[in-house]
């Protein structure tokens, strides 16, 4: 209890033991942890409120010693080892990249594979489908330095050689999970990817922007019909997204949420580096897999089907001369086949 602990007293006390780990300090609206690795503390986060902003670093910890004078808190010390207290201390300062991916459209081990080439310095949170917390995974340079388990049946433990096999359940059991950024630690390979991002369509070649442009169209044409034939938001969607991680063994750039292609809301976001003809194959064979799908699920008249292969038609006719310029013409003509 903070009304029979002197904070300032205890910390002392652990710098001369070398103790490494985290003191939590607990108020019913207020809460903080100081993080102590061989008996000095190095960072601190804490909460004045429940909806106020985090506080990190210095401030943090001003405000927890502060907060110890007070009465009816309580105080929690965990031992680790200080590798640990330190990669959990290094990384409180964070952004989120992609939240709540779903195994359903991404494959984990891919993205991790992905986070890797991209030297990555972050973490990653994982969740059951049902959004009960798995662990957490800690990047650095895109190696997977150390993962924090929780389990229902004890505590929450550190483990890094559980990484390899919590992953394949992740992927074998299906899971959630949201990928943060550590600030401050931005590797040049992720530095690369933001000067695409900002560009929002690249690629070596010109004629790829082009091609997008058409595509773009194409798929906000079809989802439109889509949706508007089953009166229901979300539906191209839904089956283009399976259709993507259907086609990403053959086609990587597809992978959903692999931060190179992305469809939402009508337009098409691509930071990769494909030929033009690759691409229009990849996205070929996905629209034709999706109108697959789409048409399994449409009543048994076939006019709903012939009305989103000829709206399909119809974007493609108005960039015809285009797409023979570009040299597809004869890759797009497959979606009629």
């Amino acid at each position: 209890m903070t009304s029979f602990t002197d904070l300032p007293a205890l910390l002392s006390t652990l710098k001369s033991e070398g103790f490494s780990g985290t003191i939590e300090i607990e108020f019913p609206e207020k809460k903080g942890v100081l993080f102590i690795d061989t008996g000095e503390v190095i960072n601190a986060e804490a909460k004045a409120r429940v909806d106020s902003k985090r506080m990190i670093g210095p401030e943090a910890v001003q405000y927890l010693l502060t907060l110890s004078n007070q009465k009816d808190g309580v105080l929690n010390v965990y031992q680790l080892l200080p590798e640990q207290a330190a990669i959990v201390a290094s990384n409180l300062d964070h952004e989120i990249l992609f939240k709540e991916l779903s195994t359903d459209f991404t494959r984990f081990d891919r993205l991790i594979m992905k986070l890797r080439e991209e030297k990555h310095h972050g973490f990653i949170e994982v969740f059951t489908k049902d959004h009960q917390p798995m662990g957490v995974l800690f990047l650095q340079e895109g190696e997977a330095m150390e993962m924090f388990t929780t389990s229902a049946s004890g505590p929450s433990v550190f483990g890094r050689k559980s990484i390899p096999t919590f992953v394949e359940n992740a992927v074998k059991e299906g899971a959630i999970f949201n990928v943060y950024r550590t600030l401050g630690k931005i590797s040049k390979e992720e530095k690369k990817v933001e000067k695409r991002e900002e560009k929002n369509v690249t690629g070596e070649v010109e004629d790829l922007k082009e091609l997008i442009l058409i595509f773009q169209e194409v798929l906000s044409k079809v989802e439109n019909l889509v949706d508007g034939v089953f009166q229901q938001k979300g539906r191209f969607l839904g089956a283009f997204k399976k259709s993507l991680l259907e086609k990403s063994d053959k086609y990587p750039f597809l992978d959903p949420f692999s931060s190179e292609f992305q469809y939402r809301e009508g337009t098409i976001q691509f930071i990769g580096e494909i030929g033009a003809k690759d691409f229009t194959k990849g996205i070929v064979e996905c629209l034709v897999a999706t109108l697959s799908r789409v048409a399994k699920e449409l009543p048994k008249d076939k006019i709903l089907s012939l009305k989103l292969k000829a709206g399909i038609e119809s974007s493609l006719e108005q960039h015809s001369e285009a797409l023979k310029r570009l040299g597809v013409d004869a890759l797009t003509s497959s979606i009629f086949k």
